[in-house]
């Protein structure tokens, strides 16, 4: 839809170019065609911007062996209820690893550089682990922000230092000094006639900081 619009607009600025000519001279015409330049160069920042707001993954199952040392330590040192599963996320800019287990019957992801540098955990939760305000005013925002659109999953994500979320993960949540909470939300939705997913995420206390379009080709079923 967007190319059409596009090139209809450049349709209409030649056309009304080539009718200037006799009308009103040269010079109608090079204002015109500084008007075209302009307009391109706003769609083509544009164009940049949707594109830089997208985020790309291949995720897919990888072994412990291929697991930087770093990170391996970082989850050795805590207890899960399940196996640890690992997986490594290729992006357009980035090489991530993340672990996979549950704890308290809840789904964790803890995401490591491609150095093993601990970056933040994200637990997957009901949207009743959510204080009801915080749920309601980011709810609002992606009623506002999508006529239509399914949330598919909510996530509590941790960041901080290696040794602050160590202690938090240790202690099962109680201590989150030096821990900054936020939540990212998944949603399925249609845009531009084509069914899509998004990852919005929000402050502790539903602010909303940023958002993109998920890209996603994984090479297999992600499991816990």
């Amino acid at each position: 839809m967007e190319r059409e619009s596009v090139n209809t607009s450049i349709e209409c600025k030649i056309e009304c170019a080539a009718s200037s000519k006799t009308a009103y001279g040269d010079k109608s015409i090079s204002i015109l065609k500084e008007k075209f330049l302009f307009v391109l160069c706003l769609v083509t920042l544009f164009s940049f911007q949707a594109f830089s707001q997208s985020k790309y993954e291949k995720e897919f199952r990888i072994k412990e062996s291929d697991v930087p040392s770093r990170a391996l330590s970082f989850v050795d040192s805590i207890t899960f209820d399940s196996k640890v599963k690992w997986y490594k996320e290729i992006g357009l800019d980035h090489i991530t690893f993340e672990a996979k287990a549950i704890s308290n019957k809840e789904r964790h992801s803890i995401e490591f550089s491609e150095n093993g540098i601990f970056q933040d955990v994200e637990i997957e939760v009901d949207v009743s682990k959510i204080p009801s305000d915080i749920y309601t005013k980011i709810t609002g925002f992606l009623t506002l922000s999508h006529k239509k659109h399914k949330i598919e999953k909510v996530q509590i994500q941790y960041t901080g230092e290696r040794d602050s979320a160590l202690m938090f993960l240790r202690e099962n949540r109680n201590n989150s000094k030096g821990i900054t909470i936020s939540y990212e939300v998944i949603i399925s939705t249609k845009m531009d006639g084509n069914f899509v997913m998004m990852e919005y995420l929000f402050s502790a206390k539903g602010e909303y900081l940023q958002s993109k379009q998920i890209i996603s080709k994984r090479k297999d079923t992600i499991d816990y």
